[in-house]
């Protein structure tokens, strides 16, 4: 049995949208450290989850033992269509993406998300061989400029990418503290004395090699299809590019005044006209939860 330190987000607030006179088919599209299908499953729900995580694998197996109305399949969450055909047909009363990390995930040292070990450079959570290291080591400085700005928002991305290509040509950046090192001594003035100087350059990097912006855009092109009239969708998102998407997402194909704003037939009731943030006491006892937000609309067709 792995052993699972996850705390579950917002956990109250999402099941404030949840059907309490019935029970709901619901998919957990970021399964995890298992907390929100716990949640669920506890409230009588059937549940279906997905992760490619293989921590998450283990931990679906011990849930397994406990819920009947409990399955769980191998896959990253913009794969959702290829959910086994007999649980695929079955569309969905409450579909959950929570975007951030498991603490199961932070911790792994060979992972290497975290800044705080002197890990490998990976930070792929996808387990495949494409790196950080070959981001770091192998890219030009316009794709690291490119990678910096559009991923970490980092407005002096051509001269830490001009000061990274310069380092690597005496030594290979091999670490993550290797990498701090070059951060610490780009001269570049990074945002905020609130976070860690290097939380954007790491944040940029995990991105890139695990195409978290352009999976959440698949997810979401598809995802209505697997919703039941009046569905829910919920999406937790933790930095303001990937709630960019999710607002935008839910805007443009918005549902008001009888009214479909994308000239289909179907939309989202949008239920947060702003996003739902944890209160300070989640924050204080969960302090990785500080940057996170909730957006759920109801789906209409």
């Amino acid at each position: 049995m792995i052993t699972n330190t996850h705390k579950p987000i917002m956990v109250k607030e999402i099941s404030s949208f949840l059907n309490k006179d019935k029970e709901l088919s619901i998919l957990d599209c970021t399964f995890g450290g298992g907390g929100h299908t716990i949640s669920f499953l506890d409230l009588g729900h059937r549940v279906t989850a997905i992760d490619e995580d293989l921590n998450a694998q283990e931990i679906a197996k011990d849930i397994r033992k406990q819920f009947k109305k409990f399955n769980f399949f191998k896959m990253n969450f913009k794969d959702l269509e290829q959910i086994e055909e007999d649980y695929l047909k079955n569309k969905y009363d409450f579909i959950l993406l929570d975007l951030g990390f498991s603490s199961n995930q932070l911790e792994d040292a060979q992972i290497g998300i975290s800044f705080k070990a002197d890990s490998m450079l990976n930070m792929n959570y996808l387990n495949s061989d494409f790196t950080a290291y070959d981001i770091v080591n192998n890219y030009s400085e316009e794709e690291l400029s490119r990678v910096f700005a559009d991923y970490g928002e980092i407005k002096q991305s051509l001269k830490l990418a001009k000061f990274i290509v310069r380092t690597r040509q005496d030594k290979s950046i091999n670490t993550n503290f290797d990498l701090i090192e070059v951060l610490r001594g780009s001269g570049v003035n990074f945002r905020s004395k609130k976070i860690h100087f290097a939380t954007q350059a790491f944040q940029a990097l995990r991105i890139e090699c695990n195409k978290e912006l352009e999976n959440l855009n698949i997810f979401l092109e598809k995802v209505y299809n697997h919703l039941n009239k009046d569905g829910i969708l919920a999406i937790i998102s933790f930095h303001s590019l990937e709630d960019r998407i999710v607002k935008n997402y839910f805007r443009s194909n918005s549902f008001k005044k009888d009214k479909f704003k994308n000239q289909s037939n179907w939309g989202f009731e949008i239920l947060t006209k702003r996003p739902i943030t944890p209160n300070q006491i989640e924050v204080k006892d969960n302090p990785r939860s500080r940057s996170s937000k909730l957006r759920v609309g109801r789906f209409v067709n």
